[in-house]
């Protein structure tokens, strides 16, 4: 299940993308191609992207990743939605599989809640 399904049918990536194992990510970076263009999709700038959020990465892989999205929406987008998907039953299989993680983070939320600020 760590692989995804959907690839992105692209002849070749642009040199700023690079395909590994079936994922996405900015070149020499362990970056993924999702984290850039979802913080786009929330209205970050290219600039607050890499300033605030991947400062490691090169200003002109950022707007290569955004421009990259921007000239593939449909398609792009179509493949977020199924990443998003894969990782929803990713996550309901492991709950499925290991209740007490559930319980473990209910236990520590209330912990958290429970101690007053200083």
């Amino acid at each position: 299940m760590g692989t995804p399904t959907v690839k992105l049918s692209l002849a070749a990536p642009p040199p700023a993308i690079e395909e590994r194992e079936g994922a996405y990510f900015i070149a020499q970076s362990a970056i993924p191609l999702a984290a850039v263009i979802l913080r786009f999709q929330e209205g970050l700038s290219p600039d607050t992207i890499r300033r605030e959020c991947f400062p490691s990465l090169p200003l002109a892989h950022v707007y290569s990743a955004i421009a990259f999205y921007l000239n593939h929406q449909e398609e792009v987008d179509a493949w977020l939605t199924q990443l998003r998907q894969e990782e929803d039953a990713l996550q309901e299989h492991l709950l499925i599989a290991h209740p007490e993680f559930v319980k473990t983070a209910e236990e520590l939320r209330n912990r958290l809640l429970s101690v007053s600020p200083q």
